[in-house]
This record gives structure tokens, C-alpha cells and sequence, in this order.
């Protein structure tokens, strides 16, 4: 199992991108949301991006991985932590995106731990 984090106690209340994973093949995979002294409740948005090709090693488009409950794609960060997990992942990267909701304060921590496939 690897581990990265994405996100180590940023800022709540203003819209905030993570570290990017770039990931080479399919793994199964869980995302741990940890929320300190907030006051509201963030969003989370999932993020996943495929391989530029040719001279454009990153990627430049990223498409939501939507909450199937929520029709704006969003995760409501409401308890803590907070656990989104799913068994595949399609794109060879992925990144998270923090929104504020209102009156969003306090931090938040993000890990993602992921496993690979041989």
C-alpha cells in the first residue's frame, strides 16, 4: 500500500488544489478526510486526468469523478474523518479540490492511500 498526502492542514476557507498522484496502472484505493476546528463543512471534489501523450507529460484537462448522491459532484465533508474509497481508478492521474461552503473555516488533512496491481 502506498500512502501520499494530499492535503497537511490547509485552509478551509478559501478553494485549495493538492498534491498530484500520478498513478501507472489500476489500483483500488481510499481517500482519508480529516477536518480540525471547522466551522462548515467543505467540499470535496474528486479529480482524474489521463495522460497528455506525445511532448505534454502532464496532463492539462481534469474531469470530476461525481458523488452518484450529490448532482453537483461534490463530497460534503459533514463528519470527521471522513472515508470515500472505490475499487478502480481510470485515470493515470488524480488530485482533489477543495471548495469552501459559506463559512468554512478551520483546516483540513487529505491522504490517499492506494494499491497497485501486478
Amino acid at each position: 500500500m502506498r500512502t501520499k498526502l494530499l492535503f497537511d492542514d490547509v485552509d478551509g476557507s478559501v478553494t485549495q488544489v493538492s498534491e498530484v498522484v500520478h498513478i501507472d496502472q489500476r489500483v483500488q484505493w481510499e481517500l482519508i478526510i480529516d477536518k480540525i476546528g471547522t466551522d462548515g463543512n467543505p467540499f470535496i471534489y474528486l479529480e482524474q486526468a489521463f495522460n497528455g501523450g506525445g511532448c505534454i507529460p502532464e496532463p492539462t484537462d481534469w474531469y470530476i469523478i461525481g458523488n452518484k448522491c450529490d448532482n453537483t459532484g461534490a463530497f460534503l465533508i459533514d463528519d470527521t474523518p471522513f472515508s470515500i474509497e472505490k475499487s478502480s481508478l481510470k485515470g493515470n492521474w488524480f488530485r482533489i479540490r477543495l471548495e469552501p461552503n459559506d463559512n468554512t473555516t478551520g483546516t483540513v488533512k487529505a491522504l490517499f492511500g492506494y494499491k497497485t496491481f501486478i
